[in-house]
């Protein structure tokens, strides 16, 4: 009887010790984890390429280097391009700041004349005004927590190349040695362990990657035939947002809805804006997506959103774009090991 209750005491008491050692482990490591997350992220996007390549008998390790010479230009080019995009931005954002006030003043006037006085108490107390700038800089950190300042981030990207060179140029034996870890005698679980792994999180990034680069471009392409300023930051930026589950398709819509508003002197143009990005997101989540995907990431909705959560608090921004293909990791961990497949299971779509 005794037993019975220590081994059930035992199966909740190791998750959650297991559970609370990790946490504190990816928080405080997350400098050196994050670049290792996104070199092996950024290796996995590559790899279809460099085994194109391979198939003209280009040496292994000169097209993986040409590949990530590619990507270095094509970020920097992108970058510089932002950049200006971004000054220009800058330059106008006080103006566009009067504009939005001038909005919110006009719509809080209308509010506080509806019949009854409803909300008039409310928009008494409303300032639109009142935007304080240490907000922006919060969000900047949250954004690029772990790699928040300058010195940081230029180490990380000179990581993350690297990591993604050496991950690229020795995949063939990485597998074999990680297997060789575990020994012998569990080298078939190891095997099998990998293999989910690799099979489950190759697909997922993969797709999310050309899905992004595409919406990337649809949206910016869209604005531009709108005439939304700025639609070359707008655009990826939305594309990129997309990739935070639940609610990144709706941030991402909100900056050229709010840049059409102020610009557009009737409601036409942001009413348009809005049914673009909702047509071609609902198309993405409902038909492309999971068509592509299928089931192979096994996580259930309420396992994502709460993944979001926890590595957004970990990592911030970074953290909740990569929450999914980590937590899908994680689980297949979890459903091989016996103390950790409570958390597995919890984690777990409907497959299981």
């Amino acid at each position: 009887m005794n037993d019975s209750k220590n081994l059930r005491l035992q199966s909740v008491v190791l998750p959650v010790l297991a559970l609370a050692g990790a946490s504190a482990f990816f928080y405080y490591a997350a400098p050196i984890l994050i670049p290792v997350v996104m070199a092996i992220s950024l290796a996995y996007t590559i790899s279809p390429l460099v085994s194109f390549m391979d198939r003209f008998k280009i040496p292994h390790s000169l097209s993986v280097m040409i590949l990530l010479l590619l990507v270095v230009i094509l970020a920097v080019v992108i970058g510089y391009f932002l950049v200006l995009q971004l000054n220009d931005l800058a330059g106008k954002l006080p103006q566009y700041s009067q504009d939005l006030i001038r909005l919110a003043e006009g719509f809080k006037a209308k509010l506080s004349h509806l019949p009854g006085g409803l909300f008039s108490e409310q928009m008494e107390n409303l300032d639109p005004s009142r935007i304080d700038p240490k907000y922006f800089a919060q969000a900047g950190k949250y954004l690029l927590k772990g790699l928040s300042s300058a010195v940081s981030l230029v180490f990380g990207s000179f990581l993350i190349f690297f990591l993604t060179y050496f991950i690229l140029n020795d995949q063939k034996n990485l597998q074999r040695r990680l297997t060789q870890v575990f020994g012998q005698t569990q080298e078939g679980a190891a095997v099998k362990i990998i293999s989910e792994i690799n099979g489950q999180i190759k697909a997922f990034i993969q797709v999310k990657f050309w899905t992004t680069i595409a919406l990337s471009i649809i949206f910016t392409a869209g604005l531009l035939i709108m005439g939304v300023s700025y639609a070359y930051i707008w655009g990826p930026l939305a594309g990129i947002l997309n990739l935070v589950p639940f609610v990144g398709s709706v941030i991402g819509a909100v900056p050229p809805v709010i840049v059409a508003l102020i610009e557009s002197d009737s409601i036409i143009l942001p009413l348009v804006v809005i049914a673009f990005f909702t047509v071609i997101q609902l198309l993405e989540s409902n038909l492309i997506s999971p068509k592509i995907i299928g089931d192979k990431v096994n996580l259930s909705p309420l396992a994502v959103l709460i993944a979001s959560m926890y590595w957004g608090w970990l990592w911030g921004g970074l953290g909740v774009i990569l929450a999914v293909p980590i937590t899908a990791a994680l689980k297949v961990i979890c459903d091989h090991i016996e103390s950790l497949r409570p958390i597995g299971l919890l984690l777990a779509g409907r497959k299981d």
